[in-house]
């Protein structure tokens, strides 16, 4: 099937010759910047409708402390909500345009987030809503910025209040829907608009980098070409709560910008609630707005309004939300993320849906990949996908079905969804093009080489490393993980490393996702199963006093803690010496430490009700793995589920054990040969009751 392409909606019979032009007159500059081409960015929407009523004045701390772990996952844009103060809860009545203090945190909070997203590579879009504004004290008094009542459009409500009838100037007449709980806009007004330009950058100022626009039929579509091609988003979406793909897509051709996919999810909600899979096929394409124009069409399945306005749609659970993400991750648009899904729906489903966005990113789907559609039909839809890198083939539904060919692995599946790759060592995808950089700070050159020991920079010692100012210096390794060495020209040489893009700092002899916060000067650690800790620096000076160290100060929930004097260090937790654990080290982003590693937030916060109380020993020995090998498994629940897999450098997965065991110790036993794969390093992946622990392992 031939990929649509952009300019093959742009159609004289669709809309005006007026809208015809404008397009050319406005979307020429405007379309190359705001947009991307093959677009293969992830967004989440990092809140909900009750975000600040269930979480007052802390929201920002909450993204902030997950922040980390949403890098962690491969989410490249974040949604967050209204950014300026407002005359409602959740921020869609705004006040004072320019005070970025709300009902989601303090000013500091608010900054401190948007710099934490900065650091990680995690572009934050701002909601604006400049449809509609409320007053100061009373309808009509705008401040910061001022405005008069020559700013409300001629026929707004609030011209019926005797008070205001005749006695204050208005506006011109509203060129949008009104919009009653508020006064509506009226954007013909010069200073009106360069105010609003003026808070938009004052958005990229603190650090935003794109613009979520909503209800974007409140006014004509000329002035998001004006904001847009005054302030240069990264990314541009419009909300147009519309099940019409005309509607939406003549937003789109008269803006310049991407909107909200709505057909696509009115689509799926009906494909879950009638289990017919057909409706997702159109003449052989996608159905929804991805079908006509994939590039400006940002895809999701639930939003904060949703739950709220589309109640007989409220068909999604726990138990088939993953179906619907196996759809949107794995087609072209700009999948778009629902918070609660991701942080508030069980670690299980957390992890199907991560290990999608994995999928996505190593395939290198985009918002204009090819798709043919097999089947769609009651019971089955099924299609072939085409990445940059390598294809894949989907289905979601409860009805068997499989892709043809022996050149096909299964890479994941759950409820009603399975998904494969082609990408099985023998295709043209070895010729990988996809490179990361990584940076260090104490070397001078860097060796680097791939699973199949060829060098990639060079004979040793490598490539001089690039001077990328501030103490760190950069060098670009091919693929998506490396092996690598860095030395000062062969000395002092570190041991064989491994990272893969999502980690390329690394200091404090190990990988991180962003440099050292060099603002902060000490950070608070915490543990639960300890008293005592012991602290050292690089120079190896202790610096919690000798052997054993510190005693532990009693936290919150059971945790003990203790500040540490500097923004990382290394670290032995024990009991009074005893049962001590092995050399640690942590950095201010990653201050908690249960289940034998370093998290950036508490368990609590990671596990649902029902899975608080399940910890579990997994141990794998040898490694590496040579003949006989050998897992031990302590389920500490009454059952436990565990599944294993082993991931090559490209995402593709081998299932090696899948069962529900009983509580107690375990020992799992397997042949290496039976592995079926070449030695080499590789990522085993354990999944125990959802908890998800990944170890790097080599077979040989």
């Amino acid at each position: 099937m031939t990929t649509k392409t952009y300019f093959k909606t742009f159609k004289l019979g669709r809309f005006s010759l007026k809208t015809y032009c404008l397009i050319f007159a406005f979307l020429h500059s405007f379309l190359l910047t705001a947009q991307r081409e093959n677009d293969d960015r992830v967004m989440l929407q990092g809140f909900y409708w009750e975000s600040a009523a269930n979480n007052p004045n802390n929201w920002y701390n909450i993204v902030n402390n997950l922040s980390q772990e949403i890098s962690d996952i491969g989410i490249d844009m974040i949604w967050l909500p209204p950014p300026s103060d407002a005359g409602s809860l959740e921020g869609y009545l705004p006040r004072e345009l320019n005070n970025f203090e709300n009902n989601y945190g303090s000013l500091q909070a608010h900054l401190d987030l948007l710099n934490a997203l900065n650091s990680k590579g995690i572009e934050p879009i701002a909601d604006i809503v400049i449809n509609h504004r409320v007053g100061s004290t009373n309808y009509v008094d705008f401040t910061n910025p001022e405005w008069g009542t020559d700013a409300i459009t001629s026929n707004d409500e609030v011209w019926s209040v005797p008070e205001y009838f005749n006695t204050n100037p208005r506006g011109s007449y509203d060129t949008g829907t009104s919009y009653e709980a508020a006064r509506d806009i009226d954007h013909t007004k010069t200073y009106v608009q360069n105010s609003i330009i003026n808070f938009l950058n004052n958005l990229k100022n603190i650090g935003y980098k794109g613009w979520r626009y909503d209800f974007v039929h409140g006014f004509d579509n000329y002035y998001y070409t004006l904001y847009n091609g005054a302030t240069n988003p990264t990314f541009s979406v419009g909300e147009n709560y519309n099940s019409s793909k005309q509607v939406i897509q003549d937003w789109i051709d008269g803006t310049g910008s991407t909107a909200f996919d709505f057909p696509t999810y009115f689509t799926l909600k009906s494909v879950i609630r009638d289990n017919n899979y057909s409706y997702l096929a159109n003449n052989g394409e996608a159905s929804g707005g991805i079908g006509w124009d994939p590039r400006n069409n940002t895809t999701f399945v639930e939003n904060h309004d949703t739950p709220r306005y589309d109640t007989p749609n409220n068909v999604l659970n726990s138990g088939n939300v993953v179906q619907t993400y196996a759809y949107l991750l794995t087609h072209p648009g700009v999948p778009c993320i629902y918070w609660p899904h991701l942080f508030d729906w069980g670690n299980a489903v957390k992890g199907e849906i991560s290990d999608l966005i994995t999928i996505r990113k190593n395939a290198g789907i985009h918002s204009q990949s090819n798709v043919t559609i097999n089947t769609a039909q009651n019971g089955l839809y099924a299609a072939i996908v085409n990445g940059n890198n390598y294809d894949v083939a989907m289905k979601i539904g409860p009805n068997d079905w499989s892709p043809s060919g022996s050149n096909w692995t299964l890479i994941a599946s759950g409820n009603n969804y399975a998904v494969w790759t082609n990408n099985d060592g023998t295709t043209d995808n070895d010729n990988d093009t996809s490179t990361f950089k990584v940076y260090t700070q104490d070397y001078a050159t860097i060796y680097s080489w791939d699973d199949n020991l060829n060098a990639t920079n060079g004979v040793w010692p490598g490539t001089t490393l690039n001077n990328e100012g501030n103490g760190w210096f950069s060098a670009t390794v091919i693929g998506n993980c490396s092996n690598l060495i860095f030395s000062n020209n062969g000395g002092n040489q570190t041991d064989d490393l491994f990272t893969c893009s999502n980690m390329p700092y690394y200091y404090d002899n190990s990988w991180h996702a962003s440099p050292p916060n060099t603002t902060l000067e000490s950070f608070k650690i915490y543990v639960k199963d300890y008293t005592h800790v012991y602290t050292w620096n690089n120079n190896q000076e202790a610096t919690s006093g000798e052997w054993p160290g510190t005693e532990l100060n009693e936290a919150n929930n059971g945790y003990k803690t203790i500040t540490i004097d500097q923004d990382c260090s290394n670290i032995i937790f024990s009991y009074n010496g005893n049962n001590q654990t092995v050399n640690l080290s942590t950095c201010s982003n990653m201050p908690y430490y249960y289940d034998n590693a370093w998290h950036s937030t508490p368990t609590d916060m990671r596990l649902s009700t029902n899975e608080k109380s399940t910890v579990n020993d997994f141990v794998l020995y040898p490694n590496p793995l040579k003949d006989k090998v050998f897992f031990n498994v302590n389920i500490k629940d009454a059952k436990g589920t565990v599944s294993v897999k082993i991931i090559n450098f490209k995402g593709v997965s081998t299932n090696v054990y899948s069962n529900t065991l009983n509580k107690g110790k375990h020992t799992i036993t397997f042949n290496r040969d039976d592995l079926k794969l070449a030695n080499g390093l590789y990522f085993l992946r354990v999944a125990v009751n959802g908890k998800i622990i990944n170890k790097k392992i080599s077979l040989e």
